[in-house]
């Protein structure tokens, strides 16, 4: 979706678009990552049975083997 945005001239000038664009874009960017961290904590709220940060650990071990794997294999 493409939406257009009221930018005083002082700041286009002193900024530049590519700038104004660029710092548009991040703070998007950050604020949809915001919103998913809390879709994600609502989720892991909804479930107290599951044990997180065991599943965490286990995650962070397998990510762990297949890097040492890859690295072995790039030697």
């Amino acid at each position: 979706m493409t939406i257009q945005v009221e930018v005083q001239d002082d700041l286009v000038q002193q900024l530049g678009v590519g700038a104004i664009r660029g710092l548009l874009e991040e703070e998007l960017a950050y604020q949809r990552f915001r919103l998913l961290d809390e879709r994600v904590q609502t989720a892991m709220q909804d479930r107290p049975d599951v044990n997180w940060d065991a599943e965490f650990e286990q995650a962070r071990q397998l990510a762990f083997n297949e890097y040492q794997q890859r690295r072995q294999r790039a030697l």
